[in-house]
């Protein structure tokens, strides 16, 4: 369970990312330091990515891992393929 742990903190991280964007914009500062606003945009995006490929190297692994023992490998794949490019 470290990897879901670990993930666990990715997200918790993003979202102390996301409210800080969040208060930004309440107290209308986002527009007087908008490279600054980006900037939190951008590592928030960035965060969230590596999440999703964080994410999804540990659920494939543990998928392929469960469908191998049980024979049902190519229908697994197809499922994967499908909602890996679907986003």
């Amino acid at each position: 369970m470290n990897q879901t742990r670990d993930l666990i903190i990715r997200l918790n991280r993003i979202e102390g990312q996301v409210k800080a964007l969040r208060r930004t914009l309440e107290n209308d500062t986002a527009h007087a330091d908008c490279v600054k606003t980006l900037s939190q945009v951008k590592a928030v995006t960035n965060a969230l990515k590596h999440f999703g490929e964080a994410f999804s190297h540990s659920a494939v692994k543990r998928c392929f891992a469960e469908h191998v023992q049980q024979g049902r490998i190519a229908s697994r794949v197809e499922d994967i393929i499908n909602s890996a490019f679907s986003m």
